[in-house]
């Protein structure tokens, strides 16, 4: 059997929005991880950044009643055309190199990316939450967010020589994207692996808007809103003042790994944890918790004392070339930051779907997932692109800790959020059909 006969197959349409994802927000990563040239250039990439997050919030939220009524398919063709525009925004920054790059061409660039990116998003957590079985869903997001972070693993290399041609074949890649999206089929014909059917039941645009407002009342949504703002909530820091401990060619050695890492964390947490079927689906949501605590401590405390040595007046940037001794401990950080990372948006998204089984609730929840953890990546960059600039600039050691305390009260929700709604069976509302065995 061809590729092409199995489109209507679960796991199949995982590696498509997968792909679709590696070839567009991939290396929307990947050049999101790269250093600007100087402060100027910086704060005109903050500046953007947060533009496109905070509409990335509105859009996410409404991109879940979209899906359910256009479809993915749709929406993620539009949505590739999004990220490609981007990239040609920032390549008039690279050209102009400072803040002039905000001129009408990036805005222009900037308003259509901001009202289709948001869509991939959408669609690659629908897709993920809604097609597994019970017993695969921690498994089908690790395969997505492993090929989708392998995108920037293969674009990383580039940022050694930014030039105009790697910035052509970032837009040339991303614009790929919206092509492969055609590959994704219905929701209602797609055929899991149980060999039950998705179900798709008529919706319309009054319906989906009031369900989405019903979200902002939703327990479990409530409970887990914390964790879905803090999930993109520590890029400002980690591809922003973390990167200008290093040197050039060295943050571009070190980024290749942070994805690495990003890929391994999402399959050992996924894969070989949270669909472990020797334990209870609650034991497991309890595992990674205690795993979410642990590397909390430990990895933000490594990177609290790295802080306090790269702090110093005197600290000199780090280049892997001339002295490896002093590169190999900061390299190894920012791989357990990627590790964190991973970790930190697998679970998230694995609590989420533990809560329902419906392709209609789902598509709703992921899109408040994207459309809160947009709103406050878009705070985060904001922060640094609006408020604090200048003389006013927050310094590095600030910027770690507004990065750990979200991420540290994100604690208390994981752990209540499973106490209070995980069970080993998912329970529908009964318009959705009866609960499902957890196995």
């Amino acid at each position: 059997m061809g590729f092409f006969d199995t489109l209507n197959q679960a796991r199949t349409q995982v590696y498509v929005i997968s792909f679709v994802c590696f070839l567009c927000p991939g290396m929307f990563n990947a050049l999101n991880s790269l250093p600007t040239a100087g402060p100027a250039a910086q704060e005109v990439k903050d500046k953007q950044n947060a533009s496109l997050y905070f509409c990335f919030a509105i859009m996410g939220l409404l991109a879940g009643g979209l899906n359910n009524i256009l479809g993915p398919r749709i929406l993620a063709a539009i949505g590739g055309t999004g990220y490609a525009i981007y990239a040609a925004a920032q390549y008039n920054i690279f050209k102009v190199q400072g803040p002039k790059g905000t001129d009408p061409i990036t805005d222009a660039a900037n308003t259509f990316s901001i009202f289709s990116g948001a869509y991939i998003g959408l669609c690659a957590g629908q897709i993920c939450l809604t097609y597994p079985t019970e017993s695969q869903k921690g498994t089908f997001f690790a395969t997505f967010w492993v090929i989708f972070n392998l995108g920037a693993v293969l674009a990383g290399p580039e940022g050694y020589a930014m030039n105009d041609a790697m910035y052509l074949i970032f837009i040339v890649l991303m614009a790929s994207g919206s092509v492969v999206a055609f590959l994704i089929q219905p929701p209602g014909t797609i055929i899991r692996e149980d060999q039950t059917q998705v179900e798709t039941p008529p919706t319309n645009v009054l319906r989906e808007f009031v369900e989405i407002l019903k979200l902002f009342a939703n327990p479990a949504m409530l409970t887990i809103l914390i964790p879905c703002m803090s999930s993109n909530w520590f890029y400002t820091y980690q591809f922003g003042p973390f990167g200008g401990y290093f040197s050039g060619r060295t943050n571009g050695l070190k980024a290749i790994f942070y994805w690495l890492g990003q890929a391994a964390g999402a399959w050992v947490l996924g894969n070989m944890f949270l669909d472990n079927t020797k334990y209870t689906r609650t034991a497991r949501a309890w595992t990674g918790v205690y795993l979410m605590i642990g590397t909390t401590l430990a990895f933000f405390g490594g990177g609290a004392a790295f802080e306090y040595v790269a702090s110093a007046k005197d600290f000199v940037k780090i280049d892997a070339g001339t002295d490896f001794g002093r590169f190999i401990g900061p390299f190894l950080l920012y791989v357990c930051y990627g590790l964190y990372d991973a970790f930190f948006q697998v679970f998230t998204n694995y609590l989420i779907g533990a809560i329902s089984n419906d392709s209609e609730t789902l598509s709703r929840y992921a899109g408040f997932y994207k459309g809160t953890q947009s709103a406050a990546g878009g705070l985060s960059w904001a922060l640094n692109g609006f408020v604090f600039t200048g003389e006013k600039a927050l310094t590095s050691t600030a910027q770690f800790w507004v990065m750990v305390i979200p991420c540290t009260v994100s604690l208390i929700f994981f752990a209540l959020f499973t106490k209070t709604f995980v069970k080993d069976t998912t329970d529908e509302n009964p318009e959705h059909g009866s609960s499902i065995k957890a196995h």
